[in-house]
């Protein structure tokens, strides 16, 4: 279309994962299996419909601040979007003009590189080593932007600490580390943020506190860069619910550790019964795994698996084409899953 910018007309979108209604089991986008909290689902029960009428509160500030208190950080070193993926914007907008670059692992979130396009900057990939360990390319870049999820989106790959300071040592870059997956590893670079001022480290309440459908994300960096992102930032971009709901979602803890410590625990029970069936298992510090089959073909698992009523991740690419990427459900859905397969 003439009137469409070059970069939109010439631009292959994000594909998000399926998509469907009806009874199925949906393993296929990383969805928390268990309820959000109870304290969380009482703000709808609560909410004055009345304030709907009125804007939101354009910068989200008592949820800055209870995110602050949980993360430990300051109000004024947090941001929140409406989903990590809003924060992402955010920052292309900032600090990226057009051919300019961001570097990124391969494989990893396809979305980085889409939003690079539309900004009409360039992606540099780095691809993982054959074990998803980061190569050696990736330190040395003179990208202005870094993107690395911690653990990795498509791979559940944890990379060690000491990689993401080697990473924020060099000060040509803005280092973004997704840790939209980091509460099932039990790790986090946001203590990095005192020492490392191009660290932006993001979060999200969509995984692990099973509120992918209200979107809010966090942004933690400091003052400066958060300042910097504010002034980009849509007017109201988090609506009035979202913000009270994930507010109470982040102070139950004691819900929040529940479920963490399910999901946890499924996952390495499952992993070792593919692999004792004789699959090739990714080891995974997220809420999946990435597992190729021993005797059957991607695509004849995905027919099989989908003929009864259950959906898994199948990424048609170079790095993947052998493996499916499975979100883990409860004990029930993926003991039923595993006689699926195995059968």
């Amino acid at each position: 279309m003439k009137w469409v910018r070059r970069q939109i007309n010439n631009l292959q979108p994000y594909v998000p994962g399926k998509q469907v209604s009806g009874s199925v089991v949906k393993l296929n986008a990383n969805e928390n299996p268990y309820p959000p909290s109870s304290r969380a689902m009482a703000v709808l029960q609560d909410f004055n419909s009345d304030s709907l009428r009125l804007y939101p509160d354009a910068v989200s500030g008592k949820l800055r601040e209870t995110a602050a208190e949980v993360f430990g950080v300051n109000t004024e070193q947090t941001i929140i979007g409406n989903g990590s993926d809003d924060i992402l914007t955010m920052i292309i907008r900032t600090f990226l003009d057009e051919g300019d670059s961001i570097a990124v692992v391969d494989p990893t979130y396809t979305l980085y590189e889409t939003l690079a396009e539309i900004q009409g900057a360039e992606t540099e990939i780095h691809p993982l080593n054959d074990d998803y360990s980061i190569p050696e390319s990736f330190f040395k870049t003179e990208s202005k932007v870094v993107f690395l999820p911690n653990p990795n989106a498509q791979t559940g790959t944890l990379f060690p600490t000491e990689q993401i300071e080697r990473l924020c040592g060099n000060n040509n870059s803005v280092v973004v580390i997704d840790e939209a997956y980091a509460d099932f590893a039990g790790i986090s670079s946001i203590p990095l943020i005192k020492k490392y001022k191009n660290l932006i480290v993001l979060r999200t309440v969509s995984k692990s506190y099973s509120l992918a459908g209200i979107r809010v994300g966090f942004g933690i960096s400091n003052p400066d860069i958060i300042s910097a992102l504010m002034k980009v930032k849509d007017s109201y971009n988090v609506n009035s619910i979202s913000q009270l709901i994930a507010k109470e979602a982040l102070l139950d803890r004691e819900h929040f550790n529940c479920n963490i410590g399910k999901i946890v625990y499924t996952r390495n029970w499952f992993a070792k019964s593919l692999l004792d069936a004789g699959w090739k298992v990714t080891p995974s510090e997220a809420n999946f795994i990435l597992a190729e089959p021993v005797d059957d073909s991607p695509e004849s698992i995905i027919k099989k698996v989908e003929s009864a009523g259950f959906l898994i991740r199948y990424f048609d690419t170079p790095r993947l084409k052998n493996k499916l990427r499975i979100s883990i459900g409860t004990d029930e859905q993926m003991k039923l899953l595993l006689k699926v397969i195995k059968f």
